[in-house]
């Protein structure tokens, strides 16, 4: 099974550590587009209200570009998605400025089971870009793009590109005419009756 690991690099800057190319040819995807996630720790670093609101935004990115859905649960076990915190060599981390977060992507085309995504407690995770720390909502997005089967993109202002971006927070148009490949545009309306943008 693969994974997408966020990382800082040699230089100091944040990157993802998802192969750029080796799943570009044969993209994997989940088998439902309506998909469940459960939250079962969170950083200290933000109020648990707003540690769920960030995952909960980067989440609805994608379904407002795609014909996916997501809800959460409260049950680990029956959940598509877990999403959850770690420390340490035993989480896969190392500290502060190194491993930020880790996905799995799906082991294999119409997958059906459940796939995991941690971020480092080591790391300072704040909603504010003008603040010292990383962006979680961005983090997250970019994450969830690898569970959903995208591996990274070659255009530089795609959330999906190797490094991490503070100004890069939902899908831009590579990542959604990519995402649309695997799942479809949005078909679900906005509250108002209108067609998702």
């Amino acid at each position: 099974m693969s994974i997408a690991v966020s990382y800082i690099d040699s230089f100091g800057i944040p990157r993802c550590g998802c192969p750029d190319f080796s799943l570009a040819t044969n993209p994997k995807k989940w088998k439902s587009k309506n998909l469940t996630y459960c939250i079962v720790n969170r950083d200290k670093d933000l109020d648990p209200q707003i540690w769920d609101k960030l995952i909960l935004e980067a989440f609805e990115s994608w379904s407002r570009v795609a014909d996916i859905e997501f809800a959460k649960i409260d049950h680990r076990q029956s959940s598509n998605i877990v999403v959850d915190i770690g420390s340490g060599q035993s989480h896969h981390f190392d500290g502060p400025m190194g491993t930020l977060a880790w996905a799995y992507l799906p082991p294999k085309n119409d997958y059906t089971g459940q796939l995991l995504m941690k971020f480092d407690t080591d790391e300072m995770w704040t909603t504010d870009p003008e603040a010292q720390g990383t962006l979680l909502r961005n983090v997250a997005a970019h994450e969830i793009g690898h569970i959903l089967g995208l591996a990274h993109s070659s255009v530089d202002t795609a959330l999906m590109a190797p490094y991490y971006s503070a100004g890069v927070f939902c899908p831009q148009e590579d990542d959604i005419s990519r995402i649309q490949q695997l799942y479809g545009k949005p078909t679900t309306p906005n509250e108002d009756g209108s067609p998702k943008q």
